[in-house]
């Protein structure tokens, strides 16, 4: 990317960062709520002269957090590495309150809080819909911003639970009752006995009291 006579100004920072959002809303979207610093250089720190227009490009595509730009120029020959972060601000799930291990997630213990997402970096929640269904895995504080690895999907069998196992063979589809031997979550393989034959199978737990053997 060119960027023309950024080294004739002070604020070459706020040019170089407006290039770089230009970039970032190409990949987001035009609405990317956004913003870039430049935080292991001094503001009032200049570029060398430059008779010509800077090439500027990251190490790879931008992300939200810490990137690396090389700024160069061809006359006179120069290049230098800066750091750059791209500050990125989304509406984020935040728990309320304290909350206890297992318990259910409900919508009353989230606040949805405007954060830079580029600092949060075990991952965060942007919509609703992704907390459906699921329990804390340990206790945690209110202000808790709430990352996958915080979540699991609710506990839908126990062992020693009946459920029922749909058997799957090509266009060929069978039901008989059976016993879960552990618990299990959606998605999740367990271990059922069948009732009937008496033999152990591995299953997908599918909802409550209903899982499939394909």
């Amino acid at each position: 990317t060119l960027l023309a006579g950024a080294q004739a100004h002070a604020d070459w920072q706020s040019l170089i960062g407006d290039q770089l959002l230009q970039q970032w809303q190409q990949i987001s979207g035009p609405d990317a709520d956004a913003s870039i610093s430049f935080p292991t250089i001094s503001s009032q720190y200049q570029l060398p002269d430059c008779q010509q227009d800077l090439t500027l490009q990251t190490g790879k595509p931008l992300q939200p957090g810490r990137n690396s730009l090389e700024i160069r120029c061809a006359n006179p020959w120069w290049q230098q590495f800066v750091a750059v972060q791209l500050h990125s601000w989304k509406s984020v799930a935040i728990l309320t309150r304290a909350a206890n291990a297992d318990e259910s997630l409900t919508p009353d213990l989230i606040n949805w809080v405007r954060q830079d997402v580029g600092e949060l970096n075990s991952g965060f929640f942007s919509a609703p819909g992704q907390l459906a269904g699921q329990t804390f895995k340990r206790n945690l504080r209110a202000g808790t911003v709430l990352s996958p690895d915080l979540l699991q999907p609710a506990l839908l069998i126990e062992r020693g639970d009946k459920v029922r196992i749909s058997l799957e063979r090509g266009s060929i589809r069978l039901q008989t009752e059976g016993t879960a031997q552990q618990d299990g979550r959606h998605g999740e393989r367990i271990r059922v006995r069948n009732n009937q034959s008496g033999k152990t199978l591995t299953a997908l737990v599918m909802d409550s009291g209903e899982v499939t053997v394909q």
